[in-house]
């Protein structure tokens, strides 16, 4: 079954949900892990102006997967931030780390503060191994949780994920606890995000 449609689809529900405000660029940084039973994933991303760095790292049942990327950022109007660049991977099957393979990152994102905290969206596409991933995420200020919903999947993998973080005082570091939908995995991890 192809994704893509689904994958358009959840995009423009996603961004729909957060077009409350004009989108800005910010300077920042975002660093998350989560651990479960089979899976265990590491994110990190660096703004700075329309410049962003990527790395993602993923171990899975099967595989291996580590990408990193360089987009640059292009606000659309007051619907979305559009980012665009290239991206070099490897991945791991059958216990052996493939060549560095070179890709193109495409992804957008929206976030809107709300009465109440604020709302983000995101959709990304990756040539690397046809990866893809949407997620839609409600932030309450009060009492300092969000919730989140996420779907992504390549010619490797495939997972539909649902989380809840609570932030840690008023930093930006927030404990983190899901669970894989398809894989039947609870997960823990945290995150720091700057932005």
């Amino acid at each position: 079954m192809n994704p893509v449609p689904k994958m358009i689809r959840l995009m423009i529900g996603a961004l729909s949900l957060a077009s409350l405000t004009q989108p800005a660029l910010a300077d920042g940084f975002f660093l998350q892990a989560d651990a479960g039973r089979d899976t265990r994933s590491f994110v990190a991303t660096v703004a700075k102006g329309p410049w962003n760095f990527g790395l993602n790292l993923s171990d899975y049942e099967g595989g291996s997967s580590a990408i990193t990327s360089v987009t640059y950022a292009f606000p659309l109007g007051e619907v979305a931030v559009l980012k665009l660049g290239p991206s070099v991977g490897m991945l791991r099957e059958n216990g052996a780390w493939g060549d560095p393979e070179p890709g193109v990152k495409l992804s957008l994102d929206r976030y809107a503060e709300t009465p109440f905290g604020s709302i983000y969206g995101l959709a990304e596409l990756n040539s690397i191994d046809e990866a893809w991933f949407v997620l839609a995420q409600l932030n309450l200020q009060q009492p300092g949780l969000s919730f989140e919903l996420s779907d992504g999947g390549s010619d490797s993998y495939r997972e539909t994920t649902i989380a809840v973080q609570k932030k840690l005082s008023d930093g930006p570091a927030s404990l983190r606890f899901g669970y894989k939908l398809r894989s039947e995995e609870v997960f823990i991890g945290f995150n720091i995000n700057t932005f």
